[in-house]
């Protein structure tokens, strides 16, 4: 079964996955971070990534000032 990148999961249903009862390990075997993202472990709840989480980050150019963007990924 391949990952889901969860950025790109509609706000209707990263809602209701939130308040399923998946487990934080089930999540993060289902729902994978951005490749431009080099947060360790960005989707792991409270010690991950917020806006990657909350669902305030929904491509590259959010990230742009997070030291976690991947160098290439970088656009001046």
């Amino acid at each position: 079964m391949s990952k889901i990148y969860w950025h790109e999961i509609s706000k209707e249903n990263k809602d209701k996955i939130i308040v399923s009862k998946l487990s934080i390990n089930d999540f993060v075997n289902k729902y994978k971070q951005p490749d431009w993202c080099i947060y360790p472990d960005a989707l792991k709840g409270l010690l991950g990534c917020w806006g990657l989480i909350d669902g305030s980050i929904t491509c590259i150019e959010n990230c742009k000032n997070c030291d976690c963007l991947k160098t290439d990924s970088k656009q001046d």
